[in-house]
Formats: C-alpha cells, sequence, structure tokens
C-alpha cells in the first residue's frame, strides 16, 4: 500500500464529497433538524429543571396543602442530546449511504475506474483512499453539528459539566461508528452493484429491513417464545409481584394471580430482553440507539430488562462495560462490510 496515493485519493474523494449538490441538501436538513432539537432539548430541560426544584420546594413544607411529588432530578445530556439519537439514527444513516452509493459503481459508470487502474497503484489503495476520504466527510459533520449544540447549550445559559462534555465527546464517537457502519454496507452495494441506481436501492434496502422490519420479526419472535396477555399490561395494574389485578367496568378487580409462575412484568422482562438481542445481532440502528441512549443517561432497555442500578450512580466505564456487546457487534458491522468490500473489488474484473 502507498500511503501518499492513499492520501491523494482520499483528498479527491473529500472534497468531490462536500461539493455534492445532494450531499449538501441533506447535510443542510441533517444541520438544521440538530439545531432544532438541541433548541428544544435545551427548554425541556429548562422546563424539567424548574419542576424538578418546585417538588423539592414542596416537598419541604410538608404543612402545604399538596400532593407529594418526588421528580427526579434531569440529567442534562438525557434531555438535550436524546432527540439527536433519533436524527443521527435516520437522517444520518441517509447521508452516509448517499456519501457511499456511489463511489465505486459511479467510477465504473463513467469508465474512471478502468483509467485509474490503469495508473501504477494498488486496488486497495483505492479502496482504502475512498473510505479515508469519506469518513473525513462524516468526522466534519459530526464535529460541526457538535459545535454548533453545545454553543446553543451555552448560549441559552446552560452549565456544562466535565462529564457532560466527556458523555458528549462519546456520544460522536459511537455516532461515528454507526455512521462508517453504513458507509462501509454503502460503498460495498457500490461495489457489486452494476449502477448507482442499483447501489442506492440496495443501501436503502438494507437500512429499511435492518430498522424497521426487523423490529417487527423480533417482536414477532418474543411473542412466541414468552405469550403474555395484553389486557393486563394495557387495561389493568401491573406490578413486580407474582399477581395482577386488572380493573373491570363494575370498579371491581379481576385478580391474577400466577401462584408458582413468573408475573405478568417478569413476563414482560423476558420478552424485551430476547427482543433486544435478536435486534442487537442484526440492526446496527437498534445498537447505536441503545449504546447512545445509556451513554447519554436515558437507558430504556435497561429499565425494561431489570437493571437495578441508578443511571446517575453509574460511571462511563459501567455504562460502557454493560453494552459491550453492542459495541462489538457494530465495530463487526464495520469491519465486515470493508473486509467484503475489499474481497468483491480484488477479485472484480474490471473492463
Amino acid at each position: 500500500m502507498n500511503n501518499n496515493k492513499v492520501a491523494v485519493i482520499a483528498k479527491k474523494e473529500f472534497f468531490d464529497s462536500i461539493k455534492s449538490k445532494t450531499f449538501l441538501t441533506i447535510f443542510g436538513i441533517f444541520l438544521v433538524l440538530m439545531l432544532v432539537s438541541s433548541v428544544m432539548g435545551i427548554n425541556n430541560y429548562n422546563k424539567q429543571l424548574d419542576q424538578y426544584q418546585k417538588s423539592q420546594v414542596e416537598n419541604q413544607n410538608p404543612d402545604k396543602n399538596s400532593v407529594f411529588t418526588d421528580f427526579p432530578e434531569p440529567k442534562l445530556t438525557a434531555v438535550v442530546f436524546q432527540e439527536m439519537v433519533t436524527n443521527i439514527g435516520v437522517i444520518g444513516a441517509i447521508l452516509a449511504i448517499i456519501l457511499g452509493y456511489n463511489a465505486v459503481s459511479g467510477e465504473k459508470e463513467r469508465g474512471n475506474l478502468k483509467l485509474i487502474l490503469s495508473y501504477p497503484l494498488y486496488r486497495e489503495d483505492v479502496v482504502n483512499g475512498k473510505f479515508l476520504g469519506k469518513i473525513g466527510v462524516l468526522i466534519l459533520t459530526l464535529a460541526i453539528t457538535s459545535i454548533l449544540s453545545i454553543a446553543c447549550a451555552l448560549v441559552m445559559g446552560v452549565n456544562l459539566t466535565g462529564s457532560d462534555l466527556i458523555a458528549i465527546a462519546l456520544f460522536m464517537v459511537i455516532s461515528t461508528l454507526y455512521l462508517i457502519t453504513f458507509l462501509g454496507i454503502s460503498i460495498f452495494f457500490s461495489t457489486v452493484s452494476k449502477s448507482g441506481t442499483s447501489s442506492i436501492l440496495n443501501s436503502f434496502m438494507f437500512w429499511i429491513l435492518s430498522t424497521m422490519i426487523i423490529t417487527s420479526f423480533s417482536g414477532i419472535v418474543a411473542d412466541a417464545m414468552v405469550p403474555t396477555d395484553d389486557t393486563a399490561f394495557y387495561g389493568g395494574k401491573i406490578s413486580s409481584t407474582d399477581s395482577v389485578s386488572i380493573a373491570v367496568s363494575d370498579n371491581s378487580e379481576i385478580n391474577l394471580s400466577e401462584d408458582g409462575g413468573e408475573s405478568t412484568f417478569e413476563k414482560y422482562q423476558k420478552k424485551w430482553k430476547i427482543q433486544n438481542t435478536i435486534e442487537s445481532f442484526i440492526s446496527p440502528t437498534q445498537n447505536y440507539e441503545q449504546i447512545a441512549s445509556a451513554i447519554l443517561g436515558n437507558d430504556f432497555v435497561n429499565s425494561m430488562t431489570g437493571s437495578d442500578s441508578p443511571q446517575s450512580e453509574i460511571d462511563m466505564f459501567e455504562i460502557l462495560s454493560g453494552k459491550i456487546s453492542n459495541i462489538i457487534t457494530m465495530f463487526v458491522w464495520a469491519i465486515v462490510s470493508l473486509v467484503a468490500t475489499y474481497v468483491v473489488f480484488m477479485r472484480q474484473d474490471i473492463r
């Protein structure tokens, strides 16, 4: 591998990508959504913080005729940046696909690939250069959006602590890995496809399959493995004890005791674990959302699957350790897409 030649190809890919009208359009939409999410998140955080402070004052005055309330203190990163997880999960993936879908197939259609390979360079130099150039674009994109989001928070009077900045930095690292995963998948389809049209269609089909269809599939499998009574969950009261009471129209209650078996709540916990496991192995998006939410302090999956440790008492190392399987799966997706691109491109007959 010739590093100088790789750098030249990477530089060309980088500047060609940021000059693309399609990329600039998607990037503009992405940037606006991220900024809107930041402003809405900050306003929501301020409201929740006011609510928390009022509840603390009321709880210290037992003589007041008010209902006892105990709101948990809102976590800054969980409230402000959580909406960004969804935006990166959807718009970010589309951005990565747009960057990669034409990387090889576009060169084939224009007849440039045969000309490029006629120069004294290895095929791996072409693949490495294209990957590195487009990864640089993704890093620049996330760097711009994160800096602007932090600037919005500071301008609106939010104080960011050192732990908040560490969480944001880790969030951006995981977001970069996620986007690289879809970039690799998109470049792989660009390599195996004869045209840019089929490449982008295959890339989006994979995204839809791994994001939407797999969620429905995992739910069906979990339902089949752990049957539950939805009436008990939606129409009645559910607790972690071994009985479930359902309210009926005549204000009486039907007590559904499950002596010697699992409570309905425990069944839902088991069902969530099964669904989460299936999605973790197959869906890069579900992996990303779970890791990012845990880093930001809003780990919904852990709360449903029986984690007893409060988020505020868990340091970042413990959070990442608890999500190690998700992180490994994301790395596997990124590495497999890169290796598959190498294998196909090295053996391809370029005419």
